[in-house]
């Protein structure tokens, strides 16, 4: 008989988050696995684990095999740069440019290509959407450099299945809130939810108003134009959420989280 397993969601995430915040997680009472399904709540998982917010899903048995395995034991044998060899529709890359083994710049643009080929062979994007989505990422990734002040803890990452795109981008830093506190004019701003909020707002930057920096953004809207989209950003106890075609800030959802240390950033898009 096959073992039960449980889809991994956002909501078994959170559900285990809250648990253990309250002390009632007890790792060995799991009796199904979770099945990863999604890039986006299996990078969450971790990157809770990996903060000690959980113990570890790997440790503990918690995952089923799929798919997902192979790229699971890349990231758990520290591996820098991955991308699955078959066919090179689910891949990684760390952020910390001062370990990667080749030249970094070389090594990036290598995968970020991959991923601009998944999106448009596997998941049927057309040139220019997987381009701006691509586009998206490597802002993400940047960002990760200039606001979180623990690049060597950061990752990205895309999978691409038939009609389906998703990325991830995540870091264990200091968060968008104190971040944007680093600049005088957010200084009063003590909510996570709100500092969020205002970090996707377009213009808005922790190096003030005349900086022209702050678009960091505004890829992802435009690349999932006409695409049913499911985002979801999270940092501190918050999460901003936005789904729908065409998705908007304007649409977007807060809602309180377990607490989580640094950034993450959850696409998805249907075709």
């Amino acid at each position: 008989m096959s073992e039960p397993t449980i889809p991994l969601t956002f909501g078994e995430v959170d559900g285990l988050g809250f648990a253990a915040a309250a002390g009632r997680l007890k790792s060995g009472e799991q009796s199904s696995r979770y099945l990863p399904t999604s890039l986006g709540p299996l990078l969450e998982l971790l990157l809770l684990a990996a903060g000690g917010r959980l113990p570890s899903p790997i440790v503990s048995g918690w995952l089923a095999d799929n798919e997902a395995g192979s790229m699971i034991s890349a990231l758990h044998d520290d591996h820098e740069c991955w991308v699955k060899a078959i066919d090179r529709r689910m891949g990684f890359i760390r952020t910390n440019r001062s370990t990667l083994n080749a030249d970094t710049d070389t090594l990036i643009t290598s995968f970020l290509m991959d991923a601009q080929r998944a999106a448009r062979n596997v998941a049927g994007l057309s040139d220019s959407t997987s381009g701006q989505l691509v586009a998206a990422m490597e802002e993400l990734e940047s960002n990760i450099h200039e606001h979180s002040e623990a690049p060597d803890t950061g990752i990205l990452a895309f999978r691409a299945t038939p009609n389906v795109f998703e990325f991830v981008a995540a870091d264990r830093g200091i968060g968008i809130l104190r971040s944007l506190q680093r600049c005088s004019t957010f200084t009063g701003l003590h909510d996570h939810g709100r500092a969020i909020q205002a970090a996707l707002s377009d213009g808005t930057s922790r190096f003030g108003a005349d900086s022209r920096r702050g678009h960091g953004f505004r890829p992802i809207f435009i690349g999932l134009a006409n695409l049913q989209g499911s985002l979801r950003f999270r940092s501190g106890d918050h999460a901003l959420l936005i789904d729908g075609t065409s998705p908007a800030l304007t649409t977007a959802q807060l809602a309180q989280k377990p607490l989580i240390d640094g950034f993450l950033a959850s696409v998805w898009c249907h075709v």
